[in-house]
């Protein structure tokens, strides 16, 4: 049962307390009536009250004064006032009113529903401290129990070791034995909690690398089953579907690779391998996208003879090593390729002059899941596993491989170190992925919807999908886009990604949470973001949105929360 509160209704005017009190009649409340300033004074020295609602107008002592004087008394100090007043409405006596203590301010008439919410906030806060406190002197007590037992039993010991002094030197070397074993257990527990975070962290960005192209993928293929298409977006739909169905294809690949070198089963079939041929082709597939950044790369190979080693897999390494100096270096950069014989040994060089590797993540560069940026603002993604794979293959020949950087924004240097003799073997494995139905969806016509998403493909996706509904809508890739186009036009409903660069999804939403009512800050907005676990639910919702859902995202829930909140968008409070 519910332990009953006093409350304390402070007016002058009789039918105002039965008006509260028939407000406020409930089982756990116990309200105590006062008729002025004096009368509140001696309630309040007789007993102590979770909440008081105090009138400002009264002859005698007004609700100022008397507030006053609570305050001024040591036990009544932190009792939260509410002034409530149907006369004093300017910014002098509000100001007034919390300048000697007030919780809040309300002017009569008032609404009964908004009363009842704020008397049951300030009386659960009782009943918490009043547990609390309880628990406190509860603890206390055992403690001193506790403590005079362990006197108690100190002194037992102390007589007991009088007759026991020949096993001090037994009990002291038990007593460094255990001291060992703990600072043992402590450094293991701190290495199984590392590795425990670092899995953690690579299973929310595994999460996060699959969905985004998963979601690409069966949002086009949604579109594509309307039959809402023409010749040119059914192209368009084909090359996302493809592009993004390699990139998962990569990562499947990559996840593989890690489980058989873990598991000892990843080998090679070794050959004749021509070095010059493997570079020339992993050079001719990074060529296009380091010439969409306009990247000149500086090739100083020389002819190499064959060496013994695994085509395929050596072509992973090069391409792997080719690919990140391309992706890490920005438009207009610089990429330089050097093959070459050292003595018994090949050479095979690629250094950037991209954005460089921290002195502090260096030493981490080839561990597996390691990545220099792991937030959700990071601009690169991948898992972490390219290197890790690139150093184990590299091993396998009988090579080495280093990474050099000044530091931050100075570019870096890949070495591989490859012996013109070597020896050792094996082959990989594929996967595949899922597909959804179509279904009716909700008509969104005249509804105006802002989405915003870094990625250019799920955010084309929503935009079409939305649009084939009948909305109208506007699109950005930034969180700074996306404020300049909700200044342009006040969106119905906000669709956005979370994982951005620079400002993510919940630094946008803060900023339109911040604006004003009439200024478009209670919009209804929808998280669509491939961070997908429970604590990334309760942070979208905890930052301000109104719905959080999941890449892939079903299509029709998309359209079906758009349409509810456009309906359900009325004017309510600030958040």
């Amino acid at each position: 049962m519910t332990e009953q509160v006093d409350i304390l209704l402070v007016d002058d005017h009789e039918e105002n307390l039965l008006a509260l009190e028939a407000i406020l009649d409930e089982p756990q409340h116990r309200l105590v009536k006062a008729h002025s300033g004096k009368e509140a004074l001696k309630a309040v020295l007789a007993r102590d009250f979770a909440l008081i609602l105090l009138d400002v107008a009264m002859p005698d002592l007004d609700g100022y004064e008397t507030a006053e004087l609570i305050r001024g008394r040591a036990r009544s100090r932190q009792t939260p006032i509410i002034f409530l007043t149907a006369n004093d409405r300017t910014e002098a006596h509000v100001f007034r009113g919390y300048s000697v203590g007030a919780v809040d301010y309300i002017f009569k008439p008032f609404t009964p529903e908004i009363l009842r919410s704020k008397v049951s906030v300030f009386v659960e806060l009782y009943q918490k401290r009043e547990a609390l406190l309880r628990q406190t002197v509860a603890l206390q007590r055992a403690h001193d129990q506790l403590e005079e037992r362990v006197r108690a039993r100190t002194r037992e010991l102390a007589l007991a070791n009088q007759s026991l002094s020949t096993e001090v030197e037994e009990r002291r070397r038990i007593e460094a034995d255990r001291v060992l074993l703990l600072e043992r257990e402590r450094e293991a527990r701190a290495q199984a909690e590392a590795v425990n975070r670092l899995k953690d962290e690579f299973l929310a960005t595994l999460s996060h690398e699959l969905r985004t192209p998963l979601n690409a993928i069966l949002g086009w293929a949604h579109l594509l089953a309307t039959g809402k298409t023409d010749a040119a977006m059914v192209d368009r739909a084909l090359g996302v579907i493809r592009n993004n169905a390699l990139a998962q294809s990569q990562l499947i690949e990559d996840i593989l690779d890690v489980s058989r070198i873990i598991g000892g089963k990843l080998r090679l079939n070794i050959g004749p391998v021509r070095l010059n041929t493997v570079l020339e082709a992993a050079l001719d597939s990074v060529s296009p996208a380091a010439e969409a950044k306009a990247i000149t790369i500086d090739r100083r190979i020389d002819e190499i003879e064959a060496v013994p080693g695994d085509q395929d897999r050596l072509q992973q390494v090069v391409w792997n090593l080719l690919s990140n100096a391309v992706k890490f270096t920005p438009r207009d950069g610089r990429v330089v390729v050097s093959l070459c014989r050292s003595d018994d040994e090949v050479r095979l060089s690629v250094e950037d002059s991209g954005i460089g590797i921290s002195p502090e993540f260096l030493p981490y560069v080839f561990d597996r899941f390691s990545q220099a940026d792991g937030t959700v603002t990071r601009r690169h993604g991948g898992l972490g596993l390219g290197m890790a794979i690139v150093r184990h293959l590299v091993e396998l020949h009988g090579g080495t491989v280093c990474a050099e950087s000044p530091g931050e924004n100075q570019g870096a240097t890949f070495t591989l170190v490859l012996p013109l003799r070597a020896e050792v073997l094996i082959e990989p494995c594929q996967a595949d992925s899922p597909e959804p139905p179509a279904e009716r969806l909700a008509d969104l016509h005249g509804i105006q919807v802002l989405v915003v998403d870094d990625e250019p493909d799920s955010r084309s996706f929503v935009c079409q999908l939305l649009a084939n509904q009948g909305a109208a809508v506007n699109s950005a890739a930034s969180t700074a886009e996306a404020l300049e186009a909700f200044e342009k036009c006040r969106p119905d409903v906000l669709v956005s990604d979370i994982g951005m660069p620079g400002e993510d999804g919940y630094a946008l939403i803060r900023r339109i949470r911040e604006r004003g009512m009439l200024d478009g800050g209670g919009t209804p907005a929808v998280a669509l973001t491939a961070y997908a676990a429970n604590q990334d639910s309760r942070a979208a919702l905890g930052a301000g949105y109104d719905r959080h859902l999941r890449k892939p995202v079903m299509i029709t829930e998309l359209v079906a929360a758009v349409a509810q909140l456009a309906a359900s968008a009325t004017p309510q409070a600030s958040r």
